[in-house]
């Protein structure tokens, strides 16, 4: 987790999350599909932000933000996302909030199922 001056304490990073990035394949409608491919699997901490819901269909689906913190790495970008088994988490911002270029801070939605 990380202090209040973006420290982080490497012992917290005990999960192993696989990164992953998008891959779209051109279709033969003039659209595309999307695969996701592995880069990566990473040590990191991951700390819930908020939890909400929202509409989704005629029901309600759980909507959670995660800070997901990782070891630096130059790969990671907005729009990727990290896969916990069948959970999946869509990296919406990336940074490095103690500028010392030794972990990233990326804030993730997790979205449960209606």
């Amino acid at each position: 987790m990380l202090s209040r001056r973006g420290e982080s304490d490497a012992g917290r990073l005990r999960l192993r999350l696989v990164l992953e990035t998008a891959a779209p394949t051109p279709d033969d409608a003039g659209g595309a599909t999307v695969a996701w491919s592995e880069v990566a699997t990473v040590a990191a901490d991951m700390i819930p932000v908020r939890a909400d819901e929202r509409g989704a269909g005629e029901g309600l689906a759980d909507l959670t933000l995660q800070r997901i913190v990782i070891r630096r790495r130059g790969d990671v970008f907005a729009g990727d996302r990290f896969r916990l088994g069948e959970r999946v988490f869509r990296i919406g911002s990336v940074s490095d909030p103690a500028e010392d270029g030794r972990y990233l801070v990326c804030l993730c939605e997790e979205e449960g199922r209606p």
